[in-house]
């Protein structure tokens, strides 16, 4: 199972990783508050994506970054979203992309 060796910010504001297979990448704010994995914005039976992504400013910040057991991160967004649980290989492949 991947984890996270080391989160971090990047010096242009995005947030990386370093993980336990010794990889390391980053993402931008923005791109994690899209890829919002909850059901408020993603159907919970047909995963069709339900959040508008206009409605999610390009200026995001990210408030809080908390440990979900072994498996997984809580993201808080400035725009006082928190519901989300990124799995860490979720992470993992949004970072890839970035």
């Amino acid at each position: 199972m991947i984890q996270p060796k080391k989160i971090f910010r990047t010096k242009d504001g995005r947030l990386g990783f370093e993980w336990s297979d010794g990889s390391r990448g980053a993402c931008t704010i923005r791109a994690l508050r899209l890829a919002c994995p909850c059901a408020l914005c993603v159907d919970e039976h047909t995963g069709e994506k339900l959040l508008d992504d206009s409605t999610i400013p390009c200026d995001i910040q990210l408030q809080k970054v908390q440990s979900i057991g072994r498996y997984a991160a809580g993201l808080t967004f400035s725009d006082g979203h928190n519901s989300g649980i990124y799995p860490y290989d979720k992470l993992k492949e949004l970072t890839e992309k970035a």
